[in-house]
């Protein structure tokens, strides 16, 4: 008997990190025990329970705490109830995550008498669970934006086709136009002045012209941007090994979020430091930073006359080009602040904000040995502000400092 028990604990032990004990009298608990392998799951003591019996109760984490007195008290009227997870406060501080398994002990009545929590510290799995969460999350939204690009770049070719009818036909009452108007000058000073769909001609002859010219402009325009739009929506390579001038990078992105730009403020700016050095890098990548931080400080506005303002520089003495993104926004909370670039942290949840935009430029001006840092006061406004080295040849290699 002596071998079978020994062999019985030996697997217990195997099983569980540690084993707690409570007697129960009249369906009331009366003693509980912790085993030795408490210290490593909890940080206490077996002795540290004795002296203090509502010491486990309030180490489970707050959130955590009706489920595991409902399992409590289904053991305490005799019942067997499922494994639970939940997390306690560990004497250091930290939050672990335990399995409690609850096995009930009865007499021959079938009255409680007691019963065992089987305890598993399972913290280190809840982390990989997590981490696996985390990247299904990252791929999803990967394979979403992949979708998006595709589908973008599908609108952009279906808007081009009905406009390139439009220029065509521009272009060709613009000739049309201007052909007639000697004809139409001359019957108006032979005749006098006549009518043209209801408006006389010495009225809307320099109201066509202007029309015309405007609905060239307009259509030139949506090329320029369907354009933009499809390089942008493109599957960007890894290569960074492009020479990239930033004031075009950032006239691109400011391009493309010229929509929000307007309709977010009347207050605009971008200040380009002439002949700026390229980098070496990905425009496209570059981009997409750009409109991310364009976009977030649009949104961060209350009203149309807060400013908005980019600049570039170039910092001679360190090697290094700058870029600036200041908005006059409500600003980030200090709390927040730290935690702005991790992945999927967002404030603007209900919004819809998924917390990648941030996470993905950090790490683009990272593979781009760059640096990417913010300023912000709450109701004042943000600065972002991208350094990027310029790099140095050695040998025909490339090196950053």
């Amino acid at each position: 008997m002596k071998e079978i028990r020994n062999r019985y604990e030996l697997l217990v032990n195997y099983l569980t990190d540690y084993i707690y004990t409570v007697s129960i009298r009249n369906g009331v608990p009366v003693e509980t025990y912790h085993g030795p392998g408490c210290v490593s799951i909890t940080g206490y003591t077996p002795d540290n329970y004795q002296r203090d019996p509502d010491l486990w109760y309030r180490m489970i984490h707050p959130k955590d705490r009706e489920n595991v007195l409902h399992q409590t008290q289904l053991a305490l009227s005799g019942k067997e109830s499922e494994p639970i997870e939940h997390r306690i406060i560990h004497r250091d501080g930290t939050t672990r995550w335990i399995k409690n398994k609850i096995v009930v002990t009865k007499d021959e009545n079938g009255i409680p008498v007691s019963y065992d929590g089987l305890i598993n510290d399972i913290t280190d799995l809840k982390r990989a669970q997590s981490a696996a969460a985390l990247r299904g999350k990252e791929l999803r939204q990967s394979e979403k934006m992949a979708s998006l690009g595709t589908l973008v770049a599908g609108i952009a070719h279906e808007i081009n086709n009905p406009n390139n009818f439009v220029m065509l036909n521009a272009q060709l009452f613009t000739k049309m136009w201007r052909d007639a108007v000697p004809l139409l000058e001359q019957h108006f000073q032979t005749n006098g002045d006549f009518l043209l769909a209801g408006i006389p001609y010495s009225e809307c002859k320099e109201k066509i012209a202007q029309s015309l010219e405007g609905i060239t402009k307009g259509s030139e325009r949506i090329t320029n941007i369907t354009k933009r739009l499809t390089e942008y929506s493109k599957l960007d390579s890894d290569i960074l090994n492009e020479y990239v001038d930033l004031n075009s990078v950032i006239e691109t992105a400011a391009a493309i979020t010229e929509m929000m730009i307007k309709q977010s403020t009347s207050n605009f700016h971008i200040e380009y430091t002439p002949l700026l050095p390229k980098v070496r890098g990905n425009a496209q990548q570059l981009e997409q930073v750009i409109v991310n931080l364009l976009t977030n400080a649009c949104q961060s506005l209350t009203d149309n006359s807060k400013e908005i303002r980019v600049l570039t520089a170039f910092e001679h003495d360190r090697n290094r080009v700058r870029i600036t993104v200041e908005d006059h926004g409500i600003g980030i909370k200090e709390q927040d602040i730290k935690f702005i670039m991790d992945p999927f942290y967002t404030t603007k949840r209900n919004s819809g904000g998924t917390g990648l935009g941030l996470s993905v430029s950090y790490n683009i001006i990272k593979n781009h040995h760059g640096t990417l840092m913010f300023k912000s006061e709450e109701n004042k406004g943000t600065t972002a502000i991208i350094y990027l080295p310029l790099p140095r040849e050695r040998n025909g290699q490339y090196f950053f400092p």
